[in-house]
């Protein structure tokens, strides 16, 4: 009898360090990689002929707090070869949250994540209040991949301040009391601390969010915790303030990442151009800053509805519409006097204005003739009017039911490249768990190693893999992402060649009735295991016949101050 329970024999192993892909085979016991060796035996042998062994990919920036609850096999992401994801981020976590706090911190992932309230409703059980009973909640329900999170200050202010932390600066005492449960929280198994602070983004009831009320001495204080512990990483969503982080970070000796640099048009309003943000950056780490700007392969498109704009709720104008009926929008938008002043709003430079030129028609059920077709130039037709007249006028047509596709950044090839090759640039921003009726970003992985590792040739398949596996994992500090005896046995199989994401389709497989876009037919994705234990056999999902879902919990242990490559 082999002393393995799984040998993967005939690939080409990338290991997840960065280093040279070689030919092995490797054996798998107790969910440990025992060997990498050129010959390996097992009790159960994979084919890999001819493909690459990899470790499973690590996803640093997801909002699955509350579909895990729901949803334990984390999907799209599992599909993908994601083995390991990491939710809370930008200061939005599910945990802490006290009974009468829920609420409102629903709303707020409603208004900020594009989560429908009436699925976050249905889906979410709330048997936990603390962000440690959070994370044993999901162990209890179980998970395929492993799970991890940081602990959001927005959850953490509404649990020490209620109400009022939608309103007001805290006071000493509440800002001691914050510290204490950013302790624990990090105590209890959190990956780190996140925060928001990049200004645009209303909460429950249109009101801003709670870490945007706070000063930011209190960002800092809360931050600071992960240093008191040795526990975590800090996560910021920064929007365009990003420059204190780098200083910051030196003074608090541990890991930070931000919320990110993308490309945008040259002469985008409110938007700085992409290489003077990544000229900060490289400045930044050269004076010593162990700090890591997000970046992502995926365009910043979106598929946007017009009964629930929530893209667009940053404007004045539109976050009116918050407190209006989603049946009585239609009023709103036949009011010309209103349509004028959200065009005002859209061209005047102080929010990031949609290029009106990329709007096309993505659904209309009134008009199907439509779809496909730029609203610039319907507009152009028609002889008179805006763009957005276009948008209003077929919202009006069809009852609100149509949907329109509009790219707000990152389609610029040139620049996306030189971010993904930049020093210091993390691979993060997949938003998956969020936005899932408007985006699929989660494909990230397979679109990366396919389209531009593969087809672009960006870099060398080692360091796509490491970018996507042993560098996210040393900056979280985590002893995954990489294969070598005595790890855990984590790895995908890929057809290389053959790589590909695969197409995106609508369906309505959430609580409540609740519709998103999935990725579910990805190509030459032939093999992932977690833990030793197969969830995908040849390009199929192999959940379905496990008595026990392999994935864990990824939980903060304490670390040393140390930069990570």
């Amino acid at each position: 009898m082999s002393a393995n329970d799984i040998a993967v024999r005939g690939g080409t192993v990338v290991d997840g360090t960065g280093g040279p892909a070689r030919r092995a085979d490797v054996g798998i016991r107790g969910g440990r990689i025992t060997e990498i060796a050129e010959r390996v035996e097992g009790a159960r042998e994979i084919d890999a002929t001819g493909q690459l062994v990899v470790p499973g990919f690590l996803d640093i920036h997801t909002h699955y707090d509350p579909q895990v609850l729901w949803d334990g096999l984390l999907t799209p992401s599992s599909w993908h070869g994601v083995t390991g994801v990491v939710a809370g981020n930008c200061g939005y976590s599910l945990a802490p949250a006290r009974p009468q706090d829920r609420r409102s911190l629903l709303g707020t992932l409603a208004m900020v994540e594009d989560m429908r309230a009436e699925t976050l409703a249905a889906g979410v059980a709330w048997d936990f209040e603390t962000y440690p009973e959070y994370l044993d909640a999901v162990a209890r329900r179980g998970t395929a991949i492993h799970f991890g999170g940081f602990v959001g200050h927005t959850a953490v202010r509404t649990y020490v301040m209620g109400e009022a932390a939608y309103d007001r600066p805290a006071t000493g005492a509440e800002l001691d009391r914050m510290r204490a449960v950013v302790a624990d929280s990090l105590r209890g198994g959190a990956l780190g601390f996140s925060s928001d602070r990049a200004g645009f983004h209303l909460g429950d009831g249109g009101r801003l969010v709670p870490s945007m009320v706070a000063e930011q001495a209190e960002v800092e204080a809360l931050a600071q915790v992960t240093a008191e512990t040795g526990r975590g990483i800090v996560h910021i969503a920064t929007g365009e303030n990003y420059g204190w982080v780098y200083d910051f970070q030196r003074r608090l000796g541990r890991p930070l990442t931000w919320t990110s640099i993308l490309t945008y048009p040259e002469g985008t309003a409110s938007r700085a151009p992409y290489a003077a943000k990544l000229a900060d950056h490289l400045a930044g780490r050269r004076a010593g800053a162990d700090v890591w700007a997000q970046v992502t392969c995926r365009p910043i498109t979106q598929e946007f509805s017009v009964a629930e704009p929530t893209s667009f709720y940053s404007l004045p104008a539109f976050a009116e519409l918050v407190a209006v009926p989603v049946a009585d929008r239609h009023r709103v938008y036949r009011d010309t006097a209103w349509r004028s002043r959200a065009w005002a709003e859209f061209t005047s430079g102080k929010w990031l204005n949609p290029r009106w030129e990329t709007i096309t028609v993505a659904h209309s059920p009134a008009r199907p003739d439509l779809v496909g077709r730029s609203v610039t130039a319907i507009a152009a037709e028609r002889g008179g009017g805006t763009a957005f007249d276009v948008v209003c006028d077929l919202a009006l047509e069809d009852r609100l039911a149509c949907r329109f596709t509009v790219t707000f950044a990152n389609d610029d090839v040139e620049g996306v490249t030189t971010l993904l090759r930049g020093e210091g640039c993390l691979m993060g921003l997949s938003d998956a768990g969020a936005h899932v009726s408007q985006i699929c970003d989660a494909v990230m992985p397979t679109d990366f190693l396919s389209r531009w590792v593969r087809d672009r040739d960006v870099m060398p398949v080692e360091e796509g893999v490491h970018k996507l596996t042993g560098q996210i994992a040393g900056v979280l500090g985590l002893d995954r992402g990489r294969l070598h005896p005595g790890a855990h046995a984590d790895l995908a199989v890929l057809d290389y060649a053959a790589l590909s994401p695969g197409p995106v389709r609508r369906v309505r497989d959430l609580p409540a009735d609740g519709e998103r876009l999935i990725a579910d037919e990805p190509a030459g994705l032939d093999h992932v295991l977690v833990a030793g234990v197969p969830i995908r056999t040849h390009g199929r999902p192999a959940t379905a016949g496990l008595d026990r879902l392999p994935g864990t919990i990824l939980r903060s242990t304490p670390t040393p101050e140390a930069h990570h490559g």
